[in-house]
């Protein structure tokens, strides 16, 4: 059977975000890159973070989120961490001394995780790079359990600046795939089943967006 072109295009773009993430593991955690974690603790403070929660963090890193999700949890609950990147979850899964934490290489878009398990997924920074966003979509709702909520935090085109910098940034790097408006956010979570909790402007043109299944 001739090899499918579109599975082929998906897998080197897959490769490609490997590769670059890759290449910043070893920096990441670094303190100049602390808007990271700015970032990624305003969109937790949208999610209700308790005791007994079961968490999944999308792009992940190098664990920052998942890890301080355990401690707020008082480390009683499960805490996943999903990554492309082959070096970006070594470096998380060296940091150990965590209870109920667990990180794995996989896409986005393919969890090997199962139905109806997390309470909050979490997706800092990382949804602008997913090929097919709607499979990703369905996914996240595949294992969410009912009444739990998704958070994405991403630059959100609704403005000039916001669209400027998406044509920016998708002519210099590959990986690149596009941003989206507040508007396409919402068709794209009731597509795949969620509804729309809130959308809210952290640092312009950043937005936290918040559906619940």
């Amino acid at each position: 059977m001739p090899e499918d072109p579109g599975k082929r295009d998906e897998t080197a773009h897959e490769q490609r975000n490997a590769r670059k993430w890759d290449a910043r593991a070893e920096t990441y955690d670094q303190r100049r890159f602390d808007y990271f974690r700015w970032m990624q603790r305003k969109a937790l403070a949208c999610l209700d973070i308790k005791a007994g929660i079961h968490f999944l963090d999308l792009g992940c890193g190098t664990g920052q989120a998942v890890r301080q999700v355990a401690a707020l949890a008082r480390y009683d609950g499960s805490f996943c961490g999903i990554d492309l990147s082959p070096r970006m979850i070594e470096v998380a899964r060296a940091a150990g001394g965590v209870k109920n934490v667990r990180f794995e290489v996989a896409s986005a878009e393919r969890l090997p995780l199962e139905d109806d398990f997390f309470d909050a997924v979490l997706c800092t920074n990382s949804f602008h790079h997913y090929r097919q966003p709607m499979k990703a979509l369905e996914e996240i709702h595949r294992v969410l359990r009912r009444g739990g909520k998704l958070c994405v935090l991403d630059i959100t085109s609704d403005g000039v600046f916001g669209r400027w910098l998406d044509t920016r940034i998708r002519r210099k790097e590959a990986e690149h795939v596009r941003f989206y408006s507040t508007a396409e956010y919402a068709k794209m979570f009731g597509l795949a089943g969620l509804k729309v909790v809130m959308s809210t402007t952290i640092w312009p043109p950043l937005k936290v967006h918040v559906a619940e299944r």
